[in-house]
């Protein structure tokens, strides 16, 4: 049997401290514009003379940074936590801690990754197993041209938010974003 090594370069301090500097630039944006301000951004995109992949990557990266759709401020503080609790400072590419590597080739720490392991599958499978009932849907109606109603409907397009809330935090789960 062969075995294959691979080493996976890491970003060094510098580059890792650039990322920071561009998350916290971010923040600083989120900050002033409260919340997605996606449509002006695109806006003012459209009065310059960038061509539509540039304008287009200028949009993802708000989206991503600014408006979070990627997760990127916890993909920082998982990387930064990994860094200083698991990476050995003096290698440049992914690589255990010294006495963290020595824990684990001499098994020490296997009971531990077993029930780290096990309680993180039945956590999995209890948030799996947890159902919300959502409201009754809704559609829109009319009753001649000016007359406007929304009535309840099976098949319908519609759920009110307020509703939707409530149910979600019936079943024990948190909203944030109302």
């Amino acid at each position: 049997m062969t075995v294959h090594t691979i080493k996976q370069c890491r970003p060094d301090q510098k580059e890792t401290e650039y990322f920071w500097k561009l998350f916290h630039a971010a923040q600083r944006n989120d900050a002033r514009w409260h919340g997605s301000e996606i449509s002006i951004i695109a806006d003012e995109l459209s009065r310059t003379d960038l061509d539509r992949n540039q304008k287009l990557f200028l949009l993802r990266a708000w989206q991503v940074l600014v408006d979070d759709k990627g997760g990127f401020g916890r993909f920082m503080g998982a990387f930064d936590t990994y860094v200083y609790n698991m990476q050995d400072p003096d290698d440049d590419c992914v690589a255990w801690k010294p006495e963290l590597s020595k824990l684990l080739c001499d098994g020490q720490l296997l009971d531990v990754v077993i029930d780290a392991y096990q309680s993180a599958r039945q956590r999995v499978a209890e948030l799996e197993a947890r159902t919300v009932t959502l409201p009754q849907r809704l559609q829109p109606g009319a009753d001649g041209y000016d007359d406007w109603y929304v009535h309840s409907a099976d098949d319908g397009e519609y759920l009110k938010v307020d509703d939707v809330i409530e149910a979600i935090r019936a079943a024990g789960i948190g909203v944030k974003g109302e």
